[in-house]
């Protein structure tokens, strides 16, 4: 089992995080260090395996963060995952889990004339 990025998505490293960006629907995403280091083993060269020994992490939770992002497109799965695996659920808190990267809705808007501040 290995993952790849999708080519639509841009990332650029940043003080340990990293900002993705999906080119085809705008939308960003901040990571968080944890989440970083997965994603830069998302190389399609290395295993389920290695990333686990890498991250030092459960394999169940390195599946967990690759599937919330193969869901949103970021990611794409090489092979297939061995279902008692996926079936697994830990009652740990995955340090790769989505809602440890901020979501960003789109391109950033014009500021006014006036700039960002409050209306009036």
């Amino acid at each position: 089992m290995r993952w790849t990025k999708q080519e639509h998505v841009i990332w650029e490293e940043l003080d340990g995080s990293a900002l993705l960006i999906d080119t085809k629907s705008g939308t960003r995403w901040t990571l968080s260090a944890a989440a970083t280091a997965a994603w830069k083993l998302c190389d399609g060269k290395r295993t389920l395996t290695d990333m686990s020994r890498s991250l030092r992490q459960r394999r169940a939770a390195i599946i967990d963060f690759c599937q919330q992002f193969e869901t949103l497109g970021l990611l794409q799965r090489q092979g297939t995952l061995n279902q008692a695996l996926v079936a697994y659920q830990s009652t740990n808190p995955s340090p790769f889990c989505l809602e440890s990267a901020s979501l960003g809705a789109g391109p950033r808007r014009r500021p006014s004339p006036r700039g960002n501040s409050s209306p009036g």
